[in-house]
């Protein structure tokens, strides 16, 4: 149940109510964008999409007792708007407002989730905390994982993406960060923000809607993320001149790190079950964050060993004589190599399953073929790479000694992967989201 009346509602994103009106009283319960979802006193925001329009589905979620949020005159409760996805936005906007609720904000270019479900884990040693669900991180998914914050939420751990200008300072204005962490700046979206200077611009709004003096941590390792100039910025990472370091740091492979967290007097040991060598920076940021909160160096150390990734993000998953490293949800040339890296750690024979990756303008073609040469150098035993990037993948690793095939699409690669894969295999299944690398995963589990 949310702390916000339909009445407060209306108000907040300044639309006319049409209903009973006993309904303005009541507390919203939920707020979704699918009818299915209906429930009594929920709010229901119909969207035009590509494919449908929520205005179609109004009737089916008013009869399970909802009001719906519309841009048109409805026969049924509804609140009256012009644009229902920035209607959405005010109503979270406000939402957010009236809380006391503390909002970290997780952005950069690639390890988000990840870094997100690291921070969240930390600082629900101390707090009832409410986080992004998946990658709810967009222009609707944001205001929604607001939304859901309830009377009892202390803390959000909230992710933030965006892929061109003006979306960050757009999410910024309603998420309003207490708190920021800057994961990295990457390569992706280059096709439209046109340069990694680009991407740290557009990265850098989210400062536009915080208070100037809000603590932001950044990866001190980042060279790009090192010019930032602003108040009370903190840096993370392995560099000794980082505020919060990792030392004494050991690679477990499959099985995580471990290591020793330094922030100005606090020593934190931490062990991560999460696999990956950069994802000890996000351990050191939300031991920083956890600082900030008021969290003790004990509880910052059990939360950092609590924490667990989702599905598509470095999730280990043994099945059929296989382990697989599923890492399929998205992918830039960073994650690609740390990818690979895990992927030779396990001691198995390996195969690197790769697709293409997105946005990445004019350099793409280098850009694959810098991971097909890693892929060869770091001694992947052969590499399966789908789609027309990815043939520079190919042939930049058989260019450098390795051994590789390129498939035109999914049905081709699972048709012949049985000829390259067997028991005892390590697998490593990672592309950008919209190759649907998830049926690769499916597949190879079954």
């Amino acid at each position: 149940m949310l702390k916000m009346t339909f009445a407060e509602a209306a108000a907040a994103c300044g639309g006319r109510y049409a209903g009973p009106e006993d309904k303005l009283a009541a507390p919203l319960a939920s707020v979704f964008t699918d009818s299915r979802s209906a429930c009594e006193n929920g709010l229901f925001v119909c969207i035009k999409g590509e494919r449908a329009d929520g205005h179609d589905f109004a009737a089916s979620a008013a009869e399970k007792g909802a009001v719906c949020l519309a841009e048109r005159e409805l026969d049924i409760p509804h609140i009256l708007v012009e644009n229902t996805v920035e209607a959405l936005q005010k109503i979270a906007g406000a939402y957010r407002q009236s809380l006391g609720v503390k909002i970290v904000g997780i952005t950069g270019s690639v390890g988000k989730t990840t870094c997100k479900e690291i921070v969240a884990s930390v600082l629900a040693q101390k707090y009832n905390v409410h986080k992004t669900l998946g990658n709810f991180n967009n222009e609707i998914g944001l205001p929604l994982t607001l939304l859901a914050m309830t009377a009892e939420t202390e803390a959000a751990v909230i992710e933030m993406g965006m892929s061109d200008f003006g979306e960050m300072r757009l999410l910024s204005s309603v998420a309003r960060p207490d708190i920021c962490v800057m994961t990295n700046i990457g390569f992706s979206h280059m096709e439209i923000l046109g340069s990694q200077q680009g991407i740290l611009k557009a990265k850098c709004e989210i400062f536009e809607y915080m208070d100037i003096n809000a603590p932001a941590f950044l990866n001190g390792d980042d060279p790009l993320l090192r010019t930032v100039k602003r108040n009370n910025l903190r840096f993370f990472g392995f560099g000794k001149d980082n505020d919060i370091r990792v030392t004494d740091f050991t690679d477990l492979g499959l099985e995580g790190s471990a290591g020793t967290i330094v922030a100005g007097g606090a020593v934190i040991p931490f062990r991560l079950t999460i696999p990956g060598r950069h994802l000890a920076g996000s351990a050191a940021a939300a031991a920083g964050v956890g600082l900030e909160l008021g969290l003790s160096p004990e509880e910052i150390s059990a939360g950092l060993s609590a924490a667990a990734t989702i599905s598509g993000r470095v999730n280990i998953i043994e099945r059929n004589g296989l382990l697989i490293i599923d890492d399929c949800y998205n992918a830039a040339p960073a994650s690609m190599k740390a990818g690979i890296d895990l992927l030779v750690s396990s001691g198995r024979p390996t195969a690197a399953i790769l697709g293409d990756m997105g946005e990445l303008g004019p350099a793409a073609p280098s850009l694959h073929a810098e991971v097909g040469a890693y892929a060869a150098k770091a001694g992947t035993d052969i590499v399966l790479a789908v789609g027309p990037l990815s043939e520079s993948t190919v042939r930049a690793c058989r260019e450098n000694g390795g051994r590789a095939v390129h498939f035109a699409d999914i049905d081709a690669l699972l048709g012949e992967v049985g000829k390259y894969v067997d028991k005892g295999f390590a697998v490593l299944v990672k592309a950008s989201h919209f190759m649907g690398f998830s049926r690769v995963v499916e597949a190879l589990g079954k």
